[in-house]
């Protein structure tokens, strides 16, 4: 068994190179998985396991603990069809018809925010609303949540988390359900109107709360 592993890694070292786009950005995500996927070519589907000889930017980065992880996502990429890169930017193709991109900034920072239209596609609404019992929020996305921050999770690498994103943006009803949950509220100090997190019941009814500014200005009692 050793004696095969060995010969698997030390195969793409003869033919890996030639296959390589020297065309492509060094410093991309895209020349980070292009370069993952032709040392790993040679495996005809078997699980990627070959970390790319290339010392400097985005493979230098990676801890040598990690580099497995990396490898699982860039190999879930470059099977999906629904995931394309260019350079550092990652376009998916969602189950319900929507297209969302994510920009990667770095195997430590991680990707910044997607962008979100206002209203979710039909089929993704009327789950919503079976689910929510036809609350109004679920077929709008206010302002406010159409540049949805779906951070990496702390306790984890980036590339476990950019793969769980992905999968997120891929089935999209999870995305849709983050960017509408929320309801309106009116403060019964001012009357200001204002978006409240969280989906409020009934829906029907006016919710009043006492908004930041007027918190911030009542008096102090003792």
């Amino acid at each position: 068994m050793k004696e095969k592993e060995k010969k698997i890694e030390s195969e793409p070292l003869l033919s890996s190179w030639e296959l390589v786009d020297w065309d492509l950005d060094f410093e991309t995500f895209e020349w980070f998985l292009h370069l993952c996927e032709v040392n790993n070519r040679h495996l005809r589907g078997d699980q990627w396991v070959i970390w790319p000889d290339w010392p400097s930017d985005m493979p230098e980065e990676v801890k040598k603990e990690h580099r497995q992880s990396w490898l699982n996502l860039f190999q879930f990429i470059h099977e999906t069809e629904q995931i394309s890169v260019c350079q550092n930017l990652i376009r998916i193709n969602g189950n319900h018809g929507s297209v969302f991109f994510l920009e990667f900034l770095g195997v430590i920072i991680g990707w910044g925010n997607i962008s979100l239209s206002e209203n979710p596609p039909d089929s993704v609404v009327k789950i919503l609303l079976e689910q929510y019992d036809n609350h109004p929020s679920c077929k709008i996305v206010p302002g406010h949540l159409q540049s949805l921050c779906l951070e990496p999770n702390t306790s984890e690498i980036v590339s476990t988390s950019l793969f769980s994103v992905l999968m997120m943006l891929i089935h999209e009803v999870n995305v849709w359900d983050i960017a509408t949950d929320y309801h309106w509220a009116v403060c019964k100090s001012c009357g200001d109107s204002d978006f409240g997190s969280g989906r409020k019941t009934p829906h029907n009814v006016i919710h009043r709360i006492i908004c930041y500014s007027c918190r911030n200005d009542a008096p102090v009692t003792n």
